[in-house]
């Protein structure tokens, strides 16, 4: 009797299948963590730009500068950071997937995501910075508002 040596035709066939079934699966996977990486990124920066203009504001008061809460409201929202977000680009507006800018005029901050799909297909997200005044129009916080 002969005695075949190896695979078959038929059993590679099929190991192939089955790895690209596999490998199919695992692609989709890794499509999803990325854009679940990416909300987080985009939410987690939101949440720590807010919470510096908090600080920023909570600072000034607990100093007793509440005249100067109209600075805060001022700068950028950006700058409140300890360093900028990966991507940022200050002197113009974000153009490349991945990058956030702050319009000064608009008092806009935009992003444009890398993964839209998982924003509901969004080509970019904005927020516009704004100032909370009283009926006198003093200044006394300001806030990061999501405009779409």
């Amino acid at each position: 009797m002969n005695r075949q040596r190896g695979a078959s035709r038929l059993e590679f066939a099929i190991t192939v299948a089955i790895f690209g079934v596999l490998a199919a699966l695992l692609l989709q996977r890794l499509a999803l963590i990325e854009e679940d990486t990416e909300r987080v990124e985009v939410d987690l920066t939101i949440r720590n730009i807010r919470t510096g203009i908090q600080l920023a504001i909570g600072e000034r008061i607990m100093r007793g500068e509440e005249d100067r809460l109209a600075e805060v409201a001022a700068a950028s929202p950006v700058d409140m950071l300890g360093k900028h977000p990966r991507g940022f680009v200050a002197e113009r507006a974000a153009s490349a997937a991945g990058e956030w800018a702050y319009d000064p005029q608009r008092r806009e901050l935009s992003y444009l995501p890398r993964q839209p799909q998982a924003f509901g297909n969004a080509d970019e997200l904005r927020w516009r910075y704004v100032a909370r005044t009283d009926a006198n129009g003093k200044v006394f916080g300001a806030s990061l508002v999501r405009l779409n």
